[in-house]
C-alpha cells in the first residue's frame, strides 16, 4: 500500500514538473519575425474580407496566426499608442482591413494618403466585423 502511494505521488510530481517546464518554453518562445518571414498567403484586401463573409470558420482556421500579405487600398491612417494604423478598405464596403504596424514603419506609413494602393505583410488575428492583423510591415 505505502509503495503504491508513493508511485502515486511520484507521477503527479513528474506531471507536474513537464507540465511547469512546457508552460515555461512556451512563455518564453520568441515572437515570429514578420520582416524576415515569406507569406503563407498573397491576396487581395477585397478577397479576405469576401472569404471571410463567406465561411468565417473555415477561413479564420486558414488564416489566422499566420503571416499573410495583402494588396488593398488606404481607407485611413491613424495611431495608437504611438503605432501607426492603416485600415484598408474599397468605397462602398462595409468591412475592412485593420492593419497594427511595426514601429520601424511609422514614418513610411505617414507617407500615404487615402486611396493609395499598397501591399502589408503581418499576422492575420481573426475577423470581428473587421479583418485585424498585428506586427504588420510594408512590402515593396
Amino acid at each position: 500500500m505505502r509503495n503504491r502511494t508513493f508511485k502515486i505521488i511520484f507521477g503527479f510530481l513528474l506531471l507536474a514538473a513537464l507540465g511547469l517546464v512546457a508552460s515555461i518554453y512556451y512563455y518564453n518562445k520568441p515572437h515570429v519575425d514578420v520582416q524576415k518571414s515569406e507569406a503563407t498567403y498573397v491576396l487581395s484586401a477585397q478577397n479576405l474580407i469576401d472569404q471571410y463573409r463567406n465561411n468565417e470558420t473555415d477561413t479564420d482556421k486558414k488564416y489566422s496566426e499566420t503571416v499573410i500579405q495583402v494588396k488593398g487600398k488606404v481607407f485611413e491612417i491613424s495611431t495608437l499608442k504611438g503605432n501607426s494604423v492603416i485600415t484598408l478598405k474599397d468605397e462602398g464596403l462595409e468591412s475592412s482591413i485593420i492593419c497594427h504596424m511595426l514601429p520601424e514603419d511609422n514614418k513610411r506609413t505617414l507617407q500615404f494618403k487615402k486611396g493609395d494602393e499598397i501591399n502589408v505583410k503581418g499576422i492575420c488575428t481573426g475577423y470581428l466585423m473587421d479583418v485585424i492583423m498585428v506586427r504588420c510591415t510594408l512590402v515593396d
